[in-house]
């Protein structure tokens, strides 16, 4: 589990993780990044979004980020790899066929968020 309480994105925002709003102990209904009560989920959803060639590199990052399990997924490309997006951010990708997901990877400040297998194939399918 990520405990780091914030960080600062590449353009000089402060986010704060899904720990933090934890520790607050209440959904602020802000529909924050990160919010680990399901408030962003229910109100902007996921999207998804097909990858190219050039988002190798950043498969690979999140691959390396993620700490799971690293297979082989370049054999799943190009059809079956999606970015997952929470209000329009990169928060990791899928593996999947044609009706479910084989295998599903979350950047490390995503993973205390619920985003489990099945609650983003409802989402996808």
């Amino acid at each position: 589990m990520y405990k780091e309480l914030s960080y600062e994105t590449p353009d000089g925002n402060t986010v704060f993780t899904s720990q933090f709003l934890k520790n607050k102990g209440t959904c602020c209904k802000s529909a924050c990044l990160h919010c680990p009560y399901g408030f962003t989920l229910k109100k902007h959803g996921l999207t998804f979004q097909e990858i190219t060639s050039e988002d190798f590199s950043q498969i690979e990052a999140m691959l390396k980020e993620s700490g799971q399990a690293i297979v082989d997924w370049k054999s799943f490309f190009p059809d079956n790899i999606r970015l997952i997006l929470i209000k329009n951010t990169i928060c990791g990708f899928l593996l999947k066929n044609h009706i479910v997901i084989k295998h599903l990877y979350l950047k490390p400040h995503f993973q205390n968020q619920d985003l489990s297998r099945e609650m983003v194939e409802a989402y996808l399918f």
